[in-house]
């Protein structure tokens, strides 16, 4: 076991130099940013435009597991918010907004929060109304904007999740329900 620690260390050092080397910071890992409004401000802040954070290798780092999304969301919807995501996932796509987009506006609740239908639940959107019953209580999870400086409306994604001890990006889980 500590051999591959150590292996896996090794790695993450020479991928953080090549990343270096190549003008690109290497992305602080998901776990490293604390269940708070700060931590995840933080963790979005690598995905603003000006960055030197390797945007990619960051996106990666939110990919859930099965874990993490069974510890989120009941069965059998979690393997289906699961499925539906895959192709997101091996698309490479990434989180960002526009160039002249470099704030952040976000709101941070509780799973128990939406499940209760707090008035937090009214920020985020509406498709959460029709998986409350699906959620599990006490996880972190934001809904947030990359926005011009001073402006209310921009790029919106919702599903930011800390679970397990870290951050993980779960869009949109009404998928799961279908149509």
């Amino acid at each position: 076991m500590v051999n591959l620690v150590h292996r896996r260390s090794a790695l993450r050092m020479a991928a953080g130099a090549s990343l270096l080397t190549a003008g690109l910071a290497a992305p602080a890992a998901a776990q490293s940013f604390p269940a708070t409004e700060a931590g995840a401000r933080a963790l979005l802040a690598q995905f603003l435009p000006g960055s030197t954070a390797d945007k990619s290798a960051a996106m990666k780092l939110l990919r859930p597991t099965q874990a993490d999304y069974r510890t989120v969301y009941k069965d059998p919807l979690a393997g289906k918010i699961e499925q539906a995501h895959r192709r997101q996932w091996e698309s490479g796509a990434t989180l960002g907004g526009k160039p002249d987009q470099t704030e952040i506006l976000l709101v941070l609740a509780r799973t128990d929060d939406l499940i209760d239908g707090k008035p937090v639940l009214e920020e985020f959107p509406g498709g959460y109304k029709r998986v409350t019953g699906e959620m599990k209580r006490g996880i972190a999870i934001a809904r947030f904007k990359f926005v011009q400086p001073g402006s209310p409306l921009g790029m919106a994604f919702d599903g930011l999740v800390h679970v397990n001890g870290r951050w993980v990006f779960i869009p949109k889980p009404w998928i799961g329900l279908g149509s």
